[in-house]
Protein backbone atom coordinates (compact mmCIF):
# COMPACT_ATOMS: atom_id res chain seq x y z
CA UNK A 1 0.00 0.00 0.00
CA UNK A 2 2.52 2.24 0.99
CA UNK A 3 4.80 1.14 -2.59
CA UNK A 4 1.91 2.31 -4.34
CA UNK A 5 1.45 5.60 -3.03
CA UNK A 6 5.09 6.36 -2.96
CA UNK A 7 4.93 5.48 -7.18
CA UNK A 8 1.80 7.67 -7.41
CA UNK A 9 3.79 10.43 -5.76
CA UNK A 10 6.46 10.24 -7.89
CA UNK A 11 4.55 10.56 -11.23
CA UNK A 12 2.46 13.32 -10.31
CA UNK A 13 5.94 15.36 -9.40
CA UNK A 14 7.48 14.12 -12.81
CA UNK A 15 4.28 15.52 -14.28
CA UNK A 16 4.21 18.58 -12.62
CA UNK A 17 7.95 18.96 -13.53
CA UNK A 18 7.00 18.55 -16.98
CA UNK A 19 4.21 20.95 -16.59
CA UNK A 20 6.34 23.33 -15.41
CA UNK A 21 9.56 23.00 -18.11
CA UNK A 22 7.22 23.27 -20.78
CA UNK A 23 5.80 26.46 -19.43
CA UNK A 24 9.12 27.73 -19.70
CA UNK A 25 10.76 26.62 -22.71
CA UNK A 26 11.10 28.53 -25.62
CA UNK A 27 11.00 27.06 -29.17
CA UNK A 28 14.47 25.59 -30.67
CA UNK A 29 15.95 28.25 -33.19
CA UNK A 30 18.22 27.06 -35.71
CA UNK A 31 20.83 29.13 -37.71
CA UNK A 32 23.25 28.58 -40.64
CA UNK A 33 26.46 30.09 -40.85
CA UNK A 34 29.70 29.97 -42.96
CA UNK A 35 32.38 29.01 -41.36
CA UNK A 36 34.48 31.60 -43.40
CA UNK A 37 37.63 33.89 -42.61
CA UNK A 38 36.49 36.08 -39.84
CA UNK A 39 33.56 35.33 -39.51
CA UNK A 40 31.65 36.90 -37.09
CA UNK A 41 28.29 35.42 -35.75
CA UNK A 42 26.60 35.80 -31.95
CA UNK A 43 23.33 34.17 -29.98
CA UNK A 44 20.66 35.88 -28.28
CA UNK A 45 19.49 34.37 -24.93
CA UNK A 46 15.95 36.14 -25.02
CA UNK A 47 14.68 38.89 -27.00
CA UNK A 48 12.77 39.83 -24.15
CA UNK A 49 12.31 43.37 -22.42
CA UNK A 50 12.09 42.05 -19.10
CA UNK A 51 15.98 41.82 -18.74
CA UNK A 52 15.62 43.89 -15.67
CA UNK A 53 14.03 40.75 -13.58
CA UNK A 54 16.36 38.13 -14.83
CA UNK A 55 18.83 37.21 -12.44
CA UNK A 56 21.58 34.83 -14.32
CA UNK A 57 22.28 33.41 -17.44
CA UNK A 58 23.93 30.59 -18.16
CA UNK A 59 25.34 29.05 -21.48
CA UNK A 60 25.92 25.41 -22.16
CA UNK A 61 26.62 23.31 -25.01
CA UNK A 62 24.99 19.63 -25.80
CA UNK A 63 23.34 19.73 -22.60
CA UNK A 64 25.63 19.75 -19.80
CA UNK A 65 29.19 20.88 -21.46
CA UNK A 66 29.88 24.35 -20.31
CA UNK A 67 31.98 26.77 -22.52
CA UNK A 68 34.43 27.88 -21.15
CA UNK A 69 37.00 25.23 -22.56
CA UNK A 70 35.77 25.59 -26.54
CA UNK A 71 37.71 27.95 -28.37
CA UNK A 72 36.36 31.22 -30.35
CA UNK A 73 33.61 31.41 -28.37
CA UNK A 74 32.75 33.94 -25.33
CA UNK A 75 29.69 34.74 -23.25
CA UNK A 76 29.19 38.53 -22.58
CA UNK A 77 26.62 39.19 -20.58
CA UNK A 78 23.39 36.98 -22.27
CA UNK A 79 24.98 36.88 -25.49
CA UNK A 80 27.03 34.08 -27.03
CA UNK A 81 29.64 35.37 -29.22
CA UNK A 82 31.78 33.23 -32.03
CA UNK A 83 35.25 35.14 -32.71
CA UNK A 84 35.27 33.47 -34.99
CA UNK A 85 32.98 30.82 -36.28
CA UNK A 86 34.58 27.40 -36.90
CA UNK A 87 33.10 23.97 -37.80
CA UNK A 88 34.14 22.76 -34.79
CA UNK A 89 31.15 24.97 -33.45
CA UNK A 90 28.50 22.73 -34.83
CA UNK A 91 25.85 21.43 -32.26
CA UNK A 92 23.35 22.57 -29.69
CA UNK A 93 23.12 25.31 -27.24
CA UNK A 94 21.26 26.00 -24.37
CA UNK A 95 20.49 29.08 -22.48
CA UNK A 96 18.88 29.40 -19.14
CA UNK A 97 17.61 32.43 -17.42
CA UNK A 98 16.54 32.61 -13.65
CA UNK A 99 13.80 34.94 -12.97
CA UNK A 100 12.29 35.15 -9.46
CA UNK A 101 9.35 33.33 -10.79
CA UNK A 102 11.14 30.73 -12.33
CA UNK A 103 13.62 29.17 -15.15
CA UNK A 104 13.27 30.16 -18.88
CA UNK A 105 15.24 28.09 -21.79
CA UNK A 106 15.88 28.52 -25.09
CA UNK A 107 17.77 25.85 -27.36
CA UNK A 108 19.91 26.80 -30.45
CA UNK A 109 20.77 24.45 -33.48
CA UNK A 110 23.86 26.19 -34.62
CA UNK A 111 25.00 24.59 -38.38
CA UNK A 112 28.17 25.35 -39.56
CA UNK A 113 28.70 24.92 -43.20
CA UNK A 114 32.51 25.18 -44.54
CA UNK A 115 31.52 27.08 -48.09
CA UNK A 116 31.51 30.42 -48.74
CA UNK A 117 28.17 30.67 -49.08
CA UNK A 118 25.78 29.89 -46.32
CA UNK A 119 22.78 28.25 -46.40
CA UNK A 120 20.00 30.35 -46.53
CA UNK A 121 18.53 31.50 -42.98
CA UNK A 122 14.78 32.91 -44.99
CA UNK A 123 12.78 31.88 -47.72
CA UNK A 124 11.20 34.84 -49.75
CA UNK A 125 7.94 34.34 -52.86
CA UNK A 126 7.39 36.68 -55.13
CA UNK A 127 5.21 36.71 -57.82
CA UNK A 128 6.71 37.47 -61.61
CA UNK A 129 6.24 40.88 -62.84
CA UNK A 130 6.32 42.45 -59.09
CA UNK A 131 8.40 44.02 -56.63
CA UNK A 132 10.12 42.45 -53.76
CA UNK A 133 12.35 43.69 -51.03
CA UNK A 134 15.75 41.39 -49.43
CA UNK A 135 16.47 42.76 -46.19
CA UNK A 136 20.50 42.26 -44.74
CA UNK A 137 19.45 41.89 -41.56
CA UNK A 138 22.24 42.41 -39.71
CA UNK A 139 21.45 45.71 -37.11
CA UNK A 140 22.99 44.19 -34.56
CA UNK A 141 26.82 44.21 -36.59
CA UNK A 142 25.72 46.96 -38.13
CA UNK A 143 25.31 48.54 -34.59
CA UNK A 144 28.71 47.45 -33.38
CA UNK A 145 30.34 49.47 -36.93
CA UNK A 146 28.85 52.06 -38.16
CA UNK A 147 31.05 52.16 -40.88
CA UNK A 148 30.66 48.82 -42.11
CA UNK A 149 31.19 47.83 -45.28
CA UNK A 150 28.22 45.64 -46.63
CA UNK A 151 28.52 43.76 -50.35
CA UNK A 152 25.65 41.78 -51.81
CA UNK A 153 25.82 38.41 -53.40
CA UNK A 154 23.69 36.37 -55.68
CA UNK A 155 24.01 32.18 -55.44
CA UNK A 156 27.90 33.53 -54.69
CA UNK A 157 28.80 35.61 -57.28
CA UNK A 158 28.24 39.69 -57.33
CA UNK A 159 25.17 41.24 -57.66
CA UNK A 160 24.80 43.34 -60.65
CA UNK A 161 23.60 46.63 -59.78
CA UNK A 162 23.93 48.12 -62.86
CA UNK A 163 20.43 48.01 -63.92
CA UNK A 164 16.71 49.28 -63.24
CA UNK A 165 15.91 45.88 -61.87
CA UNK A 166 17.86 45.72 -59.04
CA UNK A 167 18.72 48.73 -56.73
CA UNK A 168 20.31 48.76 -53.32
CA UNK A 169 19.10 51.17 -50.73
CA UNK A 170 20.87 52.33 -47.37
CA UNK A 171 17.90 52.89 -45.19
CA UNK A 172 17.32 50.12 -44.03
CA UNK A 173 20.32 48.13 -45.57
CA UNK A 174 18.24 45.61 -48.02
CA UNK A 175 17.88 44.87 -52.14
CA UNK A 176 14.45 46.37 -54.12
CA UNK A 177 13.79 44.07 -56.97
CA UNK A 178 11.65 45.84 -59.70
CA UNK A 179 9.43 44.37 -61.89
CA UNK A 180 10.86 40.61 -60.55
CA UNK A 181 11.37 37.83 -63.74
CA UNK A 182 13.09 34.10 -63.28
CA UNK A 183 16.20 35.51 -63.57
CA UNK A 184 16.14 36.95 -60.13
CA UNK A 185 15.44 33.59 -58.57
CA UNK A 186 18.21 32.80 -56.23
CA UNK A 187 20.16 32.89 -53.05
CA UNK A 188 21.05 36.38 -52.08
CA UNK A 189 23.34 37.26 -49.33
CA UNK A 190 24.79 40.64 -48.41
CA UNK A 191 28.20 40.40 -46.99
CA UNK A 192 29.09 42.98 -44.16
CA UNK A 193 32.53 43.97 -43.13
CA UNK A 194 33.30 45.81 -40.31
CA UNK A 195 36.39 45.79 -37.48
CA UNK A 196 36.23 44.96 -33.86
CA UNK A 197 38.88 45.79 -31.22
CA UNK A 198 41.31 45.95 -33.78
CA UNK A 199 40.17 42.88 -35.59
CA UNK A 200 38.78 42.42 -39.33
CA UNK A 201 35.12 40.63 -39.17
CA UNK A 202 32.54 39.52 -42.05
CA UNK A 203 29.10 38.83 -41.09
CA UNK A 204 26.70 37.34 -43.64
CA UNK A 205 22.76 36.86 -43.97
CA UNK A 206 21.48 34.92 -47.08
CA UNK A 207 17.99 35.05 -48.60
CA UNK A 208 16.21 32.21 -51.18
CA UNK A 209 14.60 34.05 -53.41
CA UNK A 210 11.23 32.18 -54.99
CA UNK A 211 9.56 34.07 -58.24
CA UNK A 212 6.09 32.41 -59.38
CA UNK A 213 5.09 32.10 -62.21
CA UNK A 214 1.47 32.87 -61.83
CA UNK A 215 0.27 36.08 -64.28
CA UNK A 216 -0.47 38.76 -61.39
CA UNK A 217 -3.64 40.70 -62.50
CA UNK A 218 -4.11 44.22 -61.22
CA UNK A 219 -6.58 47.05 -62.16
CA UNK A 220 -5.73 49.44 -64.60
CA UNK A 221 -4.78 53.40 -63.81
CA UNK A 222 -5.61 56.78 -65.68
CA UNK A 223 -2.38 58.68 -64.88
CA UNK A 224 -3.10 62.03 -67.05
CA UNK A 225 -5.71 63.09 -67.44
CA UNK A 226 -7.53 62.91 -63.87
CA UNK A 227 -9.84 65.51 -64.00
CA UNK A 228 -8.30 68.40 -66.47
CA UNK A 229 -9.50 71.32 -68.56
CA UNK A 230 -8.41 72.28 -71.73
CA UNK A 231 -8.09 75.70 -73.13
CA UNK A 232 -8.33 75.68 -77.02
CA UNK A 233 -9.14 77.96 -79.70
CA UNK A 234 -12.61 77.31 -81.65
CA UNK A 235 -11.57 75.87 -85.44
CA UNK A 236 -8.34 75.05 -84.65
CA UNK A 237 -6.57 71.83 -84.38
CA UNK A 238 -6.08 69.54 -80.93
CA UNK A 239 -4.32 66.45 -79.43
CA UNK A 240 -5.06 65.37 -76.60
CA UNK A 241 -3.09 62.23 -74.77
CA UNK A 242 -3.86 59.89 -72.33
CA UNK A 243 -1.23 57.94 -70.24
CA UNK A 244 -2.60 54.91 -67.99
CA UNK A 245 -1.15 51.62 -66.12
CA UNK A 246 -2.32 48.85 -67.53
CA UNK A 247 -0.49 46.45 -65.66
CA UNK A 248 2.13 43.55 -65.21
CA UNK A 249 3.63 40.43 -66.26
CA UNK A 250 3.27 38.56 -70.12
CA UNK A 251 -0.20 38.69 -71.56
CA UNK A 252 -1.09 42.38 -70.08
CA UNK A 253 -0.67 44.03 -73.73
CA UNK A 254 -2.85 41.70 -75.58
CA UNK A 255 -5.71 41.64 -72.39
CA UNK A 256 -5.68 45.73 -72.56
CA UNK A 257 -7.25 48.38 -74.34
CA UNK A 258 -7.66 51.78 -74.33
CA UNK A 259 -10.60 54.40 -76.17
CA UNK A 260 -12.33 57.58 -75.80
CA UNK A 261 -15.62 58.94 -75.86
CA UNK A 262 -17.35 62.33 -76.34
CA UNK A 263 -19.96 62.90 -74.12
CA UNK A 264 -20.72 59.21 -73.85
CA UNK A 265 -20.39 59.01 -77.48
CA UNK A 266 -17.59 56.36 -78.33
CA UNK A 267 -15.39 58.24 -80.95
CA UNK A 268 -15.70 55.98 -83.89
CA UNK A 269 -19.17 57.49 -84.43
CA UNK A 270 -17.78 61.13 -84.42
CA UNK A 271 -16.61 62.69 -87.69
CA UNK A 272 -13.33 64.91 -87.21
CA UNK A 273 -12.32 62.97 -84.87
CA UNK A 274 -9.45 60.34 -85.08
CA UNK A 275 -8.09 58.18 -82.41
CA UNK A 276 -4.13 56.72 -82.82
CA UNK A 277 -3.39 52.81 -82.22
CA UNK A 278 -2.78 52.36 -78.22
CA UNK A 279 1.52 52.85 -77.55
CA UNK A 280 2.91 49.88 -75.61
CA UNK A 281 5.75 51.10 -73.02
CA UNK A 282 7.81 47.79 -71.31
CA UNK A 283 8.64 50.20 -68.05
CA UNK A 284 10.70 48.51 -65.02
CA UNK A 285 7.29 48.73 -62.89
CA UNK A 286 4.96 47.83 -65.51
CA UNK A 287 3.44 48.00 -68.47
CA UNK A 288 1.82 51.37 -69.77
CA UNK A 289 -0.41 52.41 -72.31
CA UNK A 290 -0.61 56.12 -74.48
CA UNK A 291 -3.14 56.55 -76.65
CA UNK A 292 -3.76 60.12 -78.87
CA UNK A 293 -7.38 61.55 -79.94
CA UNK A 294 -7.14 64.11 -83.04
CA UNK A 295 -9.64 66.85 -83.23
CA UNK A 296 -9.60 68.10 -86.65
CA UNK A 297 -11.23 70.96 -86.31
CA UNK A 298 -12.78 72.04 -82.39
CA UNK A 299 -16.75 72.72 -82.84
CA UNK A 300 -18.88 74.22 -80.57
CA UNK A 301 -20.24 71.20 -79.82
CA UNK A 302 -17.01 69.86 -78.07
CA UNK A 303 -16.46 72.53 -76.09
CA UNK A 304 -17.37 72.09 -72.14
CA UNK A 305 -18.56 68.22 -72.71
CA UNK A 306 -16.83 65.24 -71.07
CA UNK A 307 -14.43 63.94 -72.89
CA UNK A 308 -13.42 60.31 -71.21
CA UNK A 309 -10.06 58.36 -72.02
CA UNK A 310 -11.14 54.62 -70.97
CA UNK A 311 -8.42 51.84 -69.61
CA UNK A 312 -9.37 48.13 -69.34
CA UNK A 313 -8.06 44.80 -68.81
CA UNK A 314 -9.10 41.06 -67.74
CA UNK A 315 -9.39 43.02 -64.13
CA UNK A 316 -11.45 46.43 -64.45
CA UNK A 317 -11.04 49.67 -65.59
CA UNK A 318 -10.24 53.50 -65.15
CA UNK A 319 -11.42 56.29 -66.31
CA UNK A 320 -9.73 60.15 -66.85
CA UNK A 321 -12.10 62.97 -67.84
CA UNK A 322 -11.23 66.05 -69.68
CA UNK A 323 -12.80 69.11 -70.73
CA UNK A 324 -12.50 71.64 -73.62
CA UNK A 325 -12.95 75.08 -72.85
CA UNK A 326 -12.75 78.22 -75.43
CA UNK A 327 -9.43 80.45 -74.56
CA UNK A 328 -10.54 83.78 -72.66
CA UNK A 329 -8.42 86.40 -75.00
CA UNK A 330 -9.39 89.36 -72.87
CA UNK A 331 -6.43 89.08 -70.03
CA UNK A 332 -4.65 89.23 -73.41
CA UNK A 333 -6.66 92.58 -74.97
CA UNK A 334 -6.37 93.85 -71.84
CA UNK A 335 -2.62 93.94 -71.91
CA UNK A 336 -2.20 94.88 -75.15
CA UNK A 337 -4.44 98.12 -74.66
CA UNK A 338 -2.13 98.98 -71.42
CA UNK A 339 1.24 98.04 -73.70
CA UNK A 340 -0.15 100.51 -76.39
CA UNK A 341 -1.17 103.24 -74.05
CA UNK A 342 1.95 103.27 -72.63
CA UNK A 343 3.97 103.24 -75.73
CA UNK A 344 1.37 106.43 -76.35
CA UNK A 345 2.13 108.08 -72.98
CA UNK A 346 6.30 107.90 -73.87
CA UNK A 347 5.97 108.78 -77.33
CA UNK A 348 3.73 111.60 -75.85
CA UNK A 349 6.00 112.77 -73.28
CA UNK A 350 9.03 112.06 -76.00
CA UNK A 351 7.36 114.39 -78.04
CA UNK A 352 6.71 117.05 -75.70
CA UNK A 353 10.39 116.95 -74.80
CA UNK A 354 10.92 116.81 -78.59
CA UNK A 355 8.82 120.08 -79.29
CA UNK A 356 8.09 122.27 -76.29
CA UNK A 357 8.79 124.99 -77.77
CA UNK A 358 6.94 124.43 -80.70
CA UNK A 359 4.00 123.98 -78.22
CA UNK A 360 4.49 126.14 -76.13
CA UNK A 361 4.58 128.88 -78.53
CA UNK A 362 1.84 127.53 -80.29
CA UNK A 363 -0.28 127.56 -76.90
CA UNK A 364 0.74 131.26 -76.85
CA UNK A 365 -1.05 131.87 -80.09
CA UNK A 366 -4.18 130.13 -79.57
CA UNK A 367 -4.32 131.07 -75.83
CA UNK A 368 -5.89 134.61 -76.47
CA UNK A 369 -8.62 132.84 -78.36
CA UNK A 370 -10.16 130.61 -75.93
CA UNK A 371 -8.66 132.14 -72.30
CA UNK A 372 -9.76 135.46 -70.13
CA UNK A 373 -7.87 138.45 -70.20
CA UNK A 374 -4.92 138.35 -67.69
CA UNK A 375 -4.79 140.90 -64.70
CA UNK A 376 -2.43 143.00 -64.64
CA UNK A 377 0.80 142.43 -63.12
CA UNK A 378 3.00 145.26 -62.31
CA UNK A 379 5.45 144.85 -64.83
CA UNK A 380 6.48 147.80 -67.55
CA UNK A 381 9.13 145.84 -69.72
CA UNK A 382 9.15 142.40 -71.26
CA UNK A 383 12.87 142.13 -71.04
CA UNK A 384 15.39 144.24 -69.59
CA UNK A 385 18.54 143.76 -72.20
CA UNK A 386 22.39 144.29 -70.75
CA UNK A 387 25.56 143.90 -72.50
CA UNK A 388 29.25 144.80 -72.26
CA UNK A 389 29.78 148.48 -73.44
CA UNK A 390 32.67 149.79 -74.97
CA UNK A 391 34.89 152.49 -77.25
CA UNK A 392 33.00 151.58 -80.04
CA UNK A 393 29.86 149.47 -81.41
CA UNK A 394 30.85 146.47 -80.34
CA UNK A 395 29.00 143.04 -81.89
CA UNK A 396 27.18 142.85 -78.86
CA UNK A 397 26.35 146.65 -79.00
CA UNK A 398 25.22 145.95 -82.17
CA UNK A 399 23.27 142.76 -81.44
CA UNK A 400 21.42 144.43 -78.58
CA UNK A 401 20.60 148.26 -80.04
CA UNK A 402 20.01 146.99 -83.94
CA UNK A 403 19.40 143.03 -84.47
CA UNK A 404 17.39 142.15 -80.98
CA UNK A 405 14.78 145.44 -81.28
CA UNK A 406 14.15 144.82 -84.98
CA UNK A 407 12.57 140.66 -83.97
CA UNK A 408 11.46 141.07 -80.65
CA UNK A 409 9.86 144.51 -80.65
CA UNK A 410 9.16 145.13 -83.93
CA UNK A 411 8.12 141.87 -85.41
CA UNK A 412 6.68 140.18 -82.27
CA UNK A 413 5.79 143.07 -80.32
CA UNK A 414 8.06 142.86 -77.22
CA UNK A 415 8.84 146.16 -75.19
CA UNK A 416 12.20 146.04 -74.59
CA UNK A 417 14.12 148.05 -72.41
CA UNK A 418 17.92 148.60 -74.07
CA UNK A 419 20.77 149.92 -71.32
CA UNK A 420 22.42 152.57 -73.29
CA UNK A 421 19.82 153.22 -75.64
CA UNK A 422 16.38 154.11 -73.31
CA UNK A 423 17.92 155.85 -70.34
CA UNK A 424 17.34 159.91 -70.43
CA UNK A 425 20.08 162.46 -69.64
CA UNK A 426 20.79 163.38 -66.20
CA UNK A 427 18.77 160.91 -64.50
CA UNK A 428 20.33 158.63 -61.53
CA UNK A 429 22.04 155.33 -63.04
CA UNK A 430 21.94 153.51 -60.19
CA UNK A 431 17.77 154.65 -59.13
CA UNK A 432 16.67 154.11 -62.32
CA UNK A 433 18.72 151.01 -63.31
CA UNK A 434 17.17 149.58 -59.88
CA UNK A 435 13.51 150.08 -60.26
CA UNK A 436 13.76 149.06 -64.07
CA UNK A 437 14.86 145.83 -62.92
CA UNK A 438 11.56 145.55 -60.54
CA UNK A 439 9.70 146.50 -63.43
CA UNK A 440 11.06 144.32 -66.17
CA UNK A 441 9.64 140.51 -66.38
CA UNK A 442 12.70 139.04 -67.74
CA UNK A 443 16.85 139.75 -68.19
CA UNK A 444 18.54 139.04 -71.20
CA UNK A 445 22.38 139.43 -70.91
CA UNK A 446 24.06 139.51 -74.26
CA UNK A 447 28.28 137.96 -73.99
CA UNK A 448 30.38 138.05 -76.44
CA UNK A 449 34.08 136.79 -76.46
CA UNK A 450 35.42 140.59 -76.49
CA UNK A 451 33.40 140.49 -72.77
CA UNK A 452 35.40 137.59 -71.65
CA UNK A 453 38.88 139.93 -72.14
CA UNK A 454 39.50 140.56 -68.15
CA UNK A 455 40.63 144.80 -68.18
CA UNK A 456 42.29 144.02 -65.56
CA UNK A 457 44.22 140.62 -64.85
CA UNK A 458 45.59 141.12 -61.24
CA UNK A 459 41.74 141.65 -60.32
CA UNK A 460 39.59 138.87 -58.86
CA UNK A 461 37.61 137.89 -61.96
CA UNK A 462 34.15 139.08 -59.81
CA UNK A 463 35.66 142.51 -60.00
CA UNK A 464 36.75 142.27 -63.42
CA UNK A 465 33.60 142.73 -65.27
CA UNK A 466 33.38 145.83 -67.74
CA UNK A 467 31.20 148.73 -65.76
CA UNK A 468 29.39 151.88 -67.00
CA UNK A 469 31.74 154.52 -65.64
CA UNK A 470 33.40 155.13 -68.37
CA UNK A 471 33.38 154.38 -72.13
CA UNK A 472 35.83 151.75 -71.41
CA UNK A 473 34.92 150.55 -68.31
CA UNK A 474 32.49 151.73 -66.43
CA UNK A 475 30.65 149.53 -64.06
CA UNK A 476 27.76 147.12 -65.82
CA UNK A 477 25.65 148.14 -62.32
CA UNK A 478 22.39 147.23 -64.36
CA UNK A 479 24.33 143.33 -64.41
CA UNK A 480 25.06 143.56 -60.56
CA UNK A 481 21.41 144.23 -59.80
CA UNK A 482 19.61 141.96 -61.98
CA UNK A 483 22.01 138.90 -61.29
CA UNK A 484 21.68 139.92 -57.17
CA UNK A 485 17.91 139.93 -57.99
CA UNK A 486 17.62 136.77 -59.70
CA UNK A 487 20.10 134.73 -57.84
CA UNK A 488 19.17 136.09 -54.26
CA UNK A 489 15.75 137.07 -54.28
CA UNK A 490 14.14 134.89 -57.29
CA UNK A 491 12.27 137.75 -59.37
CA UNK A 492 13.59 137.52 -62.58
CA UNK A 493 14.68 134.82 -65.28
CA UNK A 494 18.16 135.98 -66.98
CA UNK A 495 18.57 134.69 -70.39
CA UNK A 496 21.94 134.47 -71.75
CA UNK A 497 22.40 135.15 -75.24
CA UNK A 498 26.04 134.27 -76.32
CA UNK A 499 26.95 135.90 -79.96
CA UNK A 500 29.80 134.74 -82.31
CA UNK A 501 31.55 131.95 -80.34
CA UNK A 502 32.40 130.71 -77.31
CA UNK A 503 32.24 132.61 -74.63
CA UNK A 504 35.50 131.93 -71.80
CA UNK A 505 33.28 132.30 -68.63
CA UNK A 506 36.50 131.90 -66.20
CA UNK A 507 36.72 135.78 -66.49
CA UNK A 508 33.57 136.42 -66.04
CA UNK A 509 31.44 136.81 -62.22
CA UNK A 510 30.83 133.51 -61.14
CA UNK A 511 27.55 134.11 -60.51
CA UNK A 512 27.26 134.03 -64.70
CA UNK A 513 28.93 130.99 -64.66
CA UNK A 514 26.46 129.57 -62.16
CA UNK A 515 23.69 130.47 -64.26
CA UNK A 516 25.64 129.35 -67.59
CA UNK A 517 25.96 125.77 -65.79
CA UNK A 518 22.23 125.55 -64.35
CA UNK A 519 20.65 126.35 -67.59
CA UNK A 520 22.49 127.23 -70.45
CA UNK A 521 22.70 129.83 -73.21
CA UNK A 522 21.44 130.80 -76.10
CA UNK A 523 24.20 131.26 -79.61
CA UNK A 524 23.26 133.66 -82.34
CA UNK A 525 25.70 133.44 -85.15
CA UNK A 526 25.91 136.28 -87.30
CA UNK A 527 24.41 134.96 -91.06
CA UNK A 528 26.46 134.08 -93.93
CA UNK A 529 27.53 137.06 -96.20
CA UNK A 530 24.56 137.03 -98.95
CA UNK A 531 21.58 137.03 -96.32
CA UNK A 532 20.40 140.19 -95.55
CA UNK A 533 18.09 139.08 -92.81
CA UNK A 534 19.32 138.85 -89.29
CA UNK A 535 16.97 135.56 -88.87
CA UNK A 536 17.61 133.91 -91.60
CA UNK A 537 18.88 130.64 -91.10
CA UNK A 538 20.77 129.04 -89.31
CA UNK A 539 19.44 131.59 -86.64
CA UNK A 540 15.94 130.37 -87.05
CA UNK A 541 15.72 128.05 -84.24
CA UNK A 542 17.55 130.84 -82.07
CA UNK A 543 14.52 133.12 -82.05
CA UNK A 544 11.68 130.59 -80.89
CA UNK A 545 14.32 129.59 -78.37
CA UNK A 546 14.49 132.83 -77.41
CA UNK A 547 10.68 134.01 -77.76
CA UNK A 548 10.14 130.38 -75.48
CA UNK A 549 12.46 132.07 -72.72
CA UNK A 550 10.29 135.61 -73.21
CA UNK A 551 7.12 135.75 -71.39
CA UNK A 552 3.48 135.55 -72.49
CA UNK A 553 2.90 138.32 -74.95
CA UNK A 554 -1.33 138.32 -75.26
CA UNK A 555 -1.88 140.61 -78.24
CA UNK A 556 -0.32 143.38 -80.20
CA UNK A 557 2.54 141.29 -81.64
CA UNK A 558 2.32 140.39 -85.21
CA UNK A 559 2.22 137.27 -86.90
CA UNK A 560 5.66 135.46 -86.84
CA UNK A 561 7.30 133.82 -90.18
CA UNK A 562 7.07 130.54 -89.92
CA UNK A 563 10.50 128.90 -88.89
CA UNK A 564 12.03 125.43 -88.39
CA UNK A 565 11.29 123.29 -85.14
CA UNK A 566 14.12 122.73 -82.64
CA UNK A 567 14.42 121.34 -79.30
CA UNK A 568 15.40 123.48 -76.91
CA UNK A 569 14.62 122.14 -73.62
CA UNK A 570 18.63 122.13 -73.45
CA UNK A 571 20.09 124.98 -74.45
CA UNK A 572 23.82 124.08 -74.52
CA UNK A 573 25.33 124.55 -78.25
Amino acid sequence: MMGEFYICFLNMTLLLHLSHCQEHQGAIEVHHISAGQGHFFQLKCSDDDDTEDRTTVTWSRGGNQTLNMTSGVEVRGEVLWFLPTDTSHNGHYTCESKYPTGLWEMKFVLSVDPGPCPVPAENRAVSQGMSEVVFCRQQDVLGLDPTAHIRWFKDCSPVDKHGETIIEEDCPKRLRLVNATESHAGVYTCLVEFSLQGRNYTATHSTQLKVNKEKVLLNPQITYPRKETVTVETGSRVELVCSAFLGVGEGTESESSMFWTVDGIHTDHIEQLNVTKTTILHRSSGVYGRSTLSIYEVRPEFLNVTISCIARNALGRDIGFLWLQPANHSGFYTCLCLCLAFSMVVLGVAMCCLFKVDLVLAYRRLCPLVSKKRAPDGKLYDAYVSYVHGDGLSRAEMFALQVLPEVLERRYGYTLFVSGRDELPGEAIHDVTSETMRRSRRLIIILSAQSASPLHPKMDPEDQLPLHQSPQDRPCYDQQIGLYDALIQNGLRVVLVEIDGKVDYTSLPKSLHYIRRKQGALRWRRPSSGKSSSTASPNGHFWKCLRYHMPFKPKGALKPQPTPGINCSIELY
